[in-house]
């Protein structure tokens, strides 16, 4: 087949970081090995052995935000999982903030246990685990320290205190099946008030639908449209377990989609239906996922991935070529997030310039010279600013004691009844 002749690339436009976590961020790379999903959660919850402070969860902010620019993201969507003080929300914002990307940092609520499906929290499941037949310090660690209003109160303070150029501050769910029903109705209702988009994982593993359906009778996608979840301004993360209905509703809410292929495979999770989203007219946009399960902030390395199983997730089924597809996927649909100001004045600079493939098969991070988010030139300084900072000290001594040998016990302990509930599916 002829191919047209296509210029090589000396600029690109910034690519938009559409599903990442802080503060499980830098120190959490490298820590844990490919696994069923809710075996690796109990791994790298496991390792948590007390709420970070402000200052910790500022430092990983500051080294993902620094993460995120050299690796040519100039926009990112943290789902935080965290201290939930002001302090902590709206220091990893003032840290993306101080670097010069844009940025939304998103308060995560969950009222439901998150690691363990117990017999307890999910009556309806039949693989369900009683509490006493888990660790005391599991059931402990998954236990909401709030009930669904506090929490929907508390989030809602953060939300309306900060104030922030490039940065905002919104509301984001877990996860359906770790949320109860009045968690769920307030959230939507939340939304509403304060104009918040809404960032929420949804169909990430086989259990998570397997247990959704049987204790609600609905999928996660289902039980968010039943509550009023699903609209414009809402962004789902992962969504690999879908049926047509599920996509139909994605489709018809006009919702839009993180698809993070290095962390669904790595976790187990299988391939999400890319190339039926895309011919459905979702908004399908590319994530990194965080540290813990992506262990790399490059999109780069996610629009490879993207490309290279278009056999196996349907987009080499569609008239486009996946080059085309997936690079939209990482710029012009990432735009569509909700962004302060004005993407199109964000763009990356190189070395010298590259092949037009290169940011689908090469490692263009690597020629990166500078990154400009509103026309500002922001990597140089922002390598000045982390490094006077010393936020990399921190996450160095954050990731030594996570894999210290307390850490790995408690992991082993954790892992042998989540590894039984997995298979019971």
């Amino acid at each position: 087949m002829a191919t047209s002749a296509a210029p090589l690339l000396e600029t690109l436009p910034g690519l938009v970081n559409a599903h990442t976590h802080s503060p499980y961020g830098p120190y959490c790379r490298g820590l844990t090995r490919s696994a069923p999903f809710e075996v690796w959660m109990a791994d790298i919850m496991a390792r948590e052995a007390r709420a970070l402070t402000p200052a910790e969860v500022e430092a990983c902010a500051l080294v993902t935000g620094l993460e995120n620019l050299a690796a040519g993201n100039t926009a990112l969507i943290d789902q935080h999982f965290g201290p939930q003080s002001q302090t902590a929300i709206h220091g990893a914002a003032q840290a993306y903030e101080t670097l010069g990307l844009r940025a939304w940092v998103f308060v995560t609520l969950s009222d439901l246990p998150y690691i363990a499906y117990t017999r307890e929290a999910y009556p309806g499941f039949a693989g369900a685990i009683p509490e006493r037949d888990l660790p005391a310090d599991l059931v402990e660690m998954q236990r909401p320290a709030l009930g669904a209003e506090e929490q929907l109160a508390r989030a809602a303070g953060l939300i309306r205190a900060w104030r922030g150029e490039r940065v905002r501050v919104g509301l984001a769910l877990s996860n359906p099946v770790w949320c109860s029903d009045a968690l769920l109705r307030g959230a939507a209702q939340l939304a509403r008030e304060l104009e918040s988009p809404l960032s929420i994982h949804a169909e990430e593993s086989p259990l998570q639908r397997a247990v959704s359906l049987a204790q609600w009778g609905l999928s996660g996608v289902g039980r968010l449209a039943e509550h009023g979840l699903l609209g414009e301004r809402t962004l789902l993360a992962h969504v690999v377990q879908l049926d047509e209905a599920d996509i139909a509703l994605l489709a018809r809410h006009r919702a839009s989609v993180s698809h993070n292929p290095v962390s669904n495979l790595k976790l187990q999770n299988g391939l999400a239906p890319l190339g039926r989203l895309v011919r459905a007219g979702v908004n399908v946009c590319l994530g990194s996922d965080g540290h813990a399960s992506g262990d790399s902030q490059n999109l780069f390395t996610v629009l490879k991935f993207v490309a290279a199983l278009a056999g196996l997730n349907g987009l080499r089924e569609l008239p486009e070529a996946p080059e085309h597809l997936a690079l939209r996927m990482a710029i012009e649909n990432g735009r569509r997030l909700w962004f302060a100001g004005d993407p199109e004045r964000d763009f990356l600079t190189f070395t010298e310039p590259l092949g037009p493939y290169a940011p689908v098969w090469d490692e263009p991070a690597a020629y990166l010279d500078e990154v400009y988010v509103d026309g500002v030139p922001r990597l140089a300084a922002a390598r000045a600013r982390v490094a006077a900072s010393g936020a990399r000290q921190v996450v160095a001594g954050l990731r030594a004691a996570a894999a210290g040998p307390d850490r790995l016990e408690r992991a082993a302990r954790w892992e042998a009844p989540l590894r039984a509930q997995a298979l019971s599916r």
